[in-house]
Parts: C-alpha cells; sequence; structure tokens
C-alpha cells in the first residue's frame, strides 16, 4: 500500500488466515480505531493494553 493511499484514509483490509495466527477480531477491532481520522474518538491507552494482554493470553494458550 502506498503512503498517498493512507493519508487519503485507505486501509489494509484483515489479511486471511489472520485468526489462526492470533490476530483476533477484537485486535483487529483495536488497531482500526486506532486508524480513526478523528484522535479524539481512538482508543487510550488502557483500552490498547487490555486488547494486547487479552491477545497475549490468547498466544501464551496456542503453545501449549
Amino acid at each position: 500500500m502506498a503512503v498517498y493511499a493512507i493519508t487519503e484514509g485507505v486501509r489494509p483490509n484483515k489479511p486471511e488466515g489472520a485468526r489462526q495466527l492470533g490476530f483476533t477480531d477484537e485486535l483487529w477491532s483495536t488497531v482500526e480505531l486506532c486508524w480513526l481520522e478523528d484522535r479524539s474518538a481512538r482508543p487510550d491507552v488502557g483500552v490498547i493494553q487490555s486488547c494486547l494482554n487479552n491477545a497475549a493470553a490468547f498466544w501464551y494458550m496456542r503453545e501449549f
């Protein structure tokens, strides 16, 4: 994706097979929220930390 596309608000789609790699719907939704043009609508660090903690737990459980 070219840099100019990002400045125009174009964002990548969720990759196929992402969930099997641990990229959950919750994590993807949080990433999309971080891309909002309106900075005040973006999640705060607490929301991001919670999402990453949940993702880390998912990844940790997959190791066993």
